[in-house]
């Protein structure tokens, strides 16, 4: 279930990489976005239809083969099974496949088994073929194999209402995972069914169900279909937690950390997000850095808070590759390297993350580990700016300003575009955007040249905070004529540090190739305002822009690996530690 991602706030710098943290918040917020689920139809009425099932299918005797299928595939919450049991990720597919194959036939039990062994080798309908067969003798562990191909659409065709009923039937076997999971159903629904929800998630915790106990947790925690209850959130996932369920441990640590329902202990907080991170709950593992990497409730240990943002980072939570890539490029926890900072800003860029696209855009403008490739740096700048990234919205204009990657001859200038585009980050506060804007409003490029709107511009720029901003406002407002000299059109020169030897690349280039330090461990989600907050109000006549028309770029580096002896390593995640979204599927004890 979903709370509002922890925020990063950019502060700008200039000609420099300055990756840095602030630690002087710890209470971020965490995003568990939900899944998409099929939305069941109908209620608990509709899904007792489907009857009940049972799990008292014990192993053959005297059978060879149906011992070694059970010894090769049972699974480890199985009451009937042989020995351990062997968990979904550590079977053995071909073997099992083989083996159990030839048991299928022996009865609804080894029906399953084999349909676990199909599941595992990945031959999803096949096993959900041999799921219904098991499930049509009633056997309840196949239910619930199948009630999470329908809820997924693995192996065949999603359909939450097929889902809801096969959870039922799993409930009534004593599977209490499977009430908290058909729960989940219902409050995914469109519009959610909160009593429904709730009505299953209360049979799971009779049941013994951590997850169920972590749900009813959520929902007294943010009102969804009860009134807000925090003391009765925490006991909730305070039973969950002794339950051994993750998802419990790891609100019990957020619970501590941030005095929801319960007294305020950052320390103690930390020792149980550490608990649930050492489970490899994703969640948990993001938050445990943060304890590691500002020492509370453990010693500082910057290495250590690195790793675990790798492995948040490899189970594709934005925030964290984000605080990779940043930890790469400064040296922080990890040898300085911007080559793998560059991989985890893509794969963060590529989920959509506005920042990650600009630090990519600016380390594809800079070659700095990474071919250089103005077009490419183009393309992801004007992504970021639409989605409101101020400094993408800068260096875009400074793109445009200096005809930087708009065709393959590198020199098609727009000045309109550019005063867009510097209006746009002007607007949001940036100093050097309103330095950069005023300079164009001074010299009519782009723009109609209006002497009193640079004036206004430059005033804006002098109230910043940033000292360099503020002397460089000074100065352009104390030089700026009485009188509007004749229209002058700006030449492709050398960058100059002074306004007078170029009139305005100093601003452009200490703007728009400047690299933001983001807080990473604070909670703010506001980008910072280089302005001191004049009450000058500004229109500009440029034009809305238009499409590059290139296409974005077609490589893809989303999905990191563990580190191993290099950050830049770039492969497929491990899928039983991927956190997919729900309630509470951190636990894995009932897959297939």
């Amino acid at each position: 279930m979903a709370q509002q991602p922890f925020g990063r706030s950019v502060f700008r710098g200039a000609l420099a990489v300055l990756l840095s943290f602030s630690l002087t918040n710890l209470t971020a917020g965490v995003p568990l976005s939900p899944a998409a689920l099929p939305a069941p139809q109908g209620n608990t009425a509709v899904a007792k239809a489907a009857g009940t099932a049972s799990l008292n299918f014990p192993p053959a005797q005297g059978d060879q083969v149906t011992l070694q299928c059970d010894q090769l595939a049972d699974n480890p919450s199985d009451p009937h099974r042989v020995g351990d049991g062997v968990s979904f990720s550590q079977m053995q597919a071909d073997q099992a496949t083989s083996v159990c194959g030839q048991a299928a036939s022996r009865g609804a039990r080894y029906q399953y088994l084999y349909g676990r062994a199909l599941a595992k080798a990945r031959r999803y309908d096949e096993a959900a073929a041999q799921y219904a067969r098991a499930d049509q003798a009633g056997y309840g562990l196949a239910s619930f194999a199948l009630a999470r191909q329908y809820r997924d659409g693995i192996g065949v065709t999603a359909d939450g209402e097929t889902a809801v009923r096969y959870y039922y039937r799993a409930g009534t076997a004593g599977i209490a995972e499977a009430y908290a999971d058909g729960g989940q159903m219902f409050f995914y629904e469109k519009p959610p069914n909160y009593m429904e929800a709730k009505s299953w998630f209360e049979e799971a915790a009779k049941g013994g169900s951590g997850e169920g106990y972590a749900d009813l947790g959520w929902l007294y925690q943010f009102g969804y279909g009860v009134t807000v209850n925090l003391p009765q959130s925490f006991s909730l996932y305070s039973q969950a937690a002794k339950l051994g369920n993750d998802e419990g441990i790891f609100r019990v640590g957020l619970a501590y950390r941030d005095g929801i329902g319960v007294d305020k202990n950052p320390a103690v907080g930390c020792q149980w997000l550490i608990k649930a991170a050492n489970n490899r709950h994703p969640y948990a593992e993001q938050e445990a850095a943060r304890c590691y990497y500002s020492g509370t409730g453990v010693d500082q240990d910057r290495e250590a808070a690195f790793n675990l943002f790798v492995k948040a980072g490899q189970a594709k939570l934005i925030d964290s590759r984000v605080i990779v890539a940043d930890m790469l490029e400064s040296g922080d926890g990890h040898d300085q390297d911007s080559e793998g900072a560059v991989v985890w800003y893509r794969a963060a860029a590529e989920q959509g993350d506005a920042y990650a696209m600009t630090q990519l855009g600016v380390h594809l403008r800079l070659g700095k580990g990474v071919a250089w490739s103005e077009s490419e740096a183009m393309q992801w700048f004007t992504k970021a700016a639409n989605m409101g990234d101020v400094q993408a919205e800068e260096s875009l204009g400074y793109g445009y300003m200096n005809g930087l990657g708009q065709d393959a001859g590198q020199g098609r200038q727009d000045y309109q575009q550019a005063a867009y585009w510097f209006g746009k980050a002007a607007q949001q506060g940036d100093g050097y955007a309103q330095l950069n804007l005023g300079v164009m409003y001074e010299k009519g490029w782009g723009v109609t040249q209006d002497l009193e709107h640079a004036k206004g511009l430059y005033a804006q720029a002098a109230a910043s905070d940033d000292k360099q901003i503020a002397d460089l406002g000074r100065e352009y407002f104390s030089n700026v004529p009485e009188a509007a000299a004749p229209e002058q059109t700006p030449q492709r020169t050398a960058v100059s540090s002074s306004k007078d030897s170029s009139d305005m690349w100093a601003a452009i280039v200490l703007g728009g190739l400047a690299i933001g330090a983001i807080a990473l461990l604070s909670g703010g989600s506001s980008t910072s305002s280089s302005s001191g907050g004049s009450d000058y109000n500004y229109n500009y006549n440029a034009s809305i822009p238009t499409d590059s028309g290139f296409d974005w770029p077609s490589s893809s580096s989303s999905d990191i690996e563990p580190m191993q002896s290099s950050p830049t390593a770039v492969l497929q995640s491990d899928p039983v530690h991927t956190y997919n979204g729900d309630l509470s599927r951190s636990d894995i004890i009932w897959q297939q």
